[in-house]
């Protein structure tokens, strides 16, 4: 039920205040969130990182739902409110971080979200801290992103000493 509550109440706000006259602008940022969630799931299907705990859906449509519904709706709130001045975009970046990392912390305090494998609030923390870069980043210079993107599951693992072996 709560994912379904995250996923709704995105899907308002981002009604309210996304760009959905321009959402072709964003979709290719849109599927490069997806795909990378995507992907992450399944490199780490065999050892995941965290589980969400639904009485509903299990966790792999539950990580599909959000990817197609909280995801895009990121995208068309954070991209179209990029501001120019580096402080001011840092400020922009630090409120989504915290719109990302809080409502992680709450469902983790409730039962709903469970960390496996070495992952943690503070891996989470530093993730986004480099995801919401990456989505603009890709948004100006996609094959930038994608380059970084590509080096990223190879960082994880060596981080979480993951071992290749458990990619199926």
């Amino acid at each position: 039920m709560y994912i379904i509550f995250l996923a709704l109440f995105s899907i308002y706000v981002c009604y309210k205040f996304g760009d959905w006259k321009n959402w072709e602008k964003y979709y290719s940022t849109i599927l490069f969130f997806i795909l990378s969630s995507v992907a992450c799931a399944f490199l780490t299907y065999n050892q995941p990182l965290w589980l969400y705990k639904s009485v509903v859906i299990n966790h792999t449509f539950t990580d599909l739902f959000i990817s197609i519904t909280v995801y895009p709706c990121t995208v068309m709130m954070f991209i179209p409110h990029i501001p120019k001045k580096i402080t001011k975009i840092i400020l922009h970046i630090s409120v989504y971080v915290a719109i990302y990392t809080i409502p992680e912390f709450i469902a983790i305090k409730f039962g709903y979200f469970t960390y496996l494998n070495g992952w943690n609030i503070w891996y989470t923390l530093i993730f986004n801290c480099i995801m919401f870069p990456m989505l603009i980043l890709h948004y100006k210079k996609p094959l930038y992103a994608w380059s970084i993107a590509l080096l990223s599951p190879h960082i994880l693992f060596f981080i979480l000493k993951i071992p290749y072996s458990v990619i199926r």
